[in-house]
């Protein structure tokens, strides 16, 4: 009896994330930050002496899925979401968000063109990573470049601003390829990579799976960091760990977040991150933005004038987090994202990111200039559309 009430008195959020399927290896790992922020909040005194619970869920790497999750989330009494890895993810979710009156905090970085009224976005879009990154890129590694991505909404979204940019430096994009979700036979675009002769090439490639196969590939195809660099967009620790770190020395990543940040709170989280779930346990920006979603959910119950969804989403504006590992208090803003710091980081032999290069935090545009003009940019947050 003692034990269900303390069940009734929690408070609930619901975790999305893949526990099997091919992107399960990633995304057991983003939930660990979501974990390890459910524990720090309850040892914090929980919300108004209340416990925090996580109610997960897996999707199974699979979006034909996540509706039903999201309803059997929703019928177990959560208050909100954190979940979701890729765009296509967040997109399948959200119409059984709106549909259950819930909340979604979306977790990772993402492409932006997006300010949903039930969604959070706990992550950066690309005018605080992917524009400073692809200057960096032009005035250093060259100005001939070759695109490769996962067929879905974020590398195609990410490769039109690189292309835009490109365009607007006298640049140019020799090759723009995309593969499915789960492709590890990169042979053809390693080939075509050679014969166009690219300075750089841009990886928008997503997973565990496509990831250290491309990057093999290339390797093995003769391709050395030093005369061809892969400048990437999600090849984060969790990747190289996966290919091997002499695979991936020397190449490039941009990231709000990096292992190697030497500030006080990441040093925290890296030693709690492995005290929790081993010394092998790897840190990383996807994982470290649901580690900050829970801790604005967690703030933001705490101010709310009640335990609903809707007075969630209120209090939820103008939450910050000041323990948050990328070295800057995130705080969300009305347009629902967050403001982040950015760097770009050298895959150094340890696997681990030398920080090259940094950037001081941007206040979130969703709806970058370069690719979306002023008239064509929302008036306000919008439902997304009942799928």
């Amino acid at each position: 009896m003692r034990e269900e009430r303390e069940q009734a008195d929690a408070v609930r959020i619901g975790l999305l994330y893949s526990h099997t399927g091919h992107l399960a290896p990633t995304e057991r790992s983003v939930e660990q930050g979501a974990l390890l922020a459910v524990e720090e909040v309850n040892a914090a005194g929980g919300i108004g002496g209340r416990p925090l619970e996580a109610v997960s869920e897996d999707y199974a790497s699979n979006c034909a899925v996540v509706a039903a999750r999201v309803h059997s989330l929703v019928a177990r009494g959560v208050v909100a979401c954190v979940g979701g890895y890729t765009s296509a993810s967040r997109v399948s979710m959200q119409p059984a968000i709106h549909r259950g009156g819930s909340l979604l905090v979306y977790s990772t970085y993402y492409e932006g063109l997006e300010a949903d009224e039930r969604t959070f976005y706990a992550g950066a879009v690309p005018n605080q990573f992917l524009l400073d990154y692809v200057d960096w890129i032009f005035e250093h590694l060259g100005r001939r470049l070759y695109v490769v991505g996962s067929d879905y909404v974020y590398p195609r979204t990410a490769s039109a601003i690189i292309r835009a940019l490109a365009r607007r430096a006298g640049a140019r994009v020799v090759g723009d390829r995309y593969v499915p979700l789960g492709t590890t036979d990169l042979g053809p675009i390693v080939e075509e990579i050679g014969a166009t002769r690219p300075d750089v090439v841009l990886c928008n490639l997503v997973g565990t799976d496509s990831v250290p196969a491309f990057y093999r590939q290339f390797r093995a195809a003769g391709h050395i960091a030093d005369r061809l660099p892969i400048a990437a967009t999600v090849t984060t620790e969790i990747d190289v760990q996966a290919m091997g770190a002499e695979h991936a020395a020397g190449h490039f990543m941009t990231g709000t977040y990096f292992r190697t940040l030497p500030n006080p709170a990441n040093e925290r989280y890296v030693a709690a991150i492995a005290a929790r779930f081993g010394p092998e346990a790897v840190t990383h920006v996807a994982q470290v933005g649901a580690y900050n979603a829970v801790w604005l959910l967690a703030l933001a119950a705490r101010r709310a004038r009640e335990l609903t969804p809707d007075a969630l989403r209120e209090a939820l504006v103008g939450t910050t987090f000041d323990g948050n590992p990328e070295g800057w208090p995130v705080t969300l803003h009305p347009d629902h994202h967050t403001d982040h710091p950015s760097y770009i980081g050298r895959t150094r032999p340890d696997g681990r990111f030398e920080v090259i290069a940094s950037h001081e935090p941007r206040v979130p545009d969703p709806y970058p200039a370069v690719i979306v003009p002023e008239w064509k940019r929302p008036a306000a947050l919008e439902p997304v559309r009942m799928g």
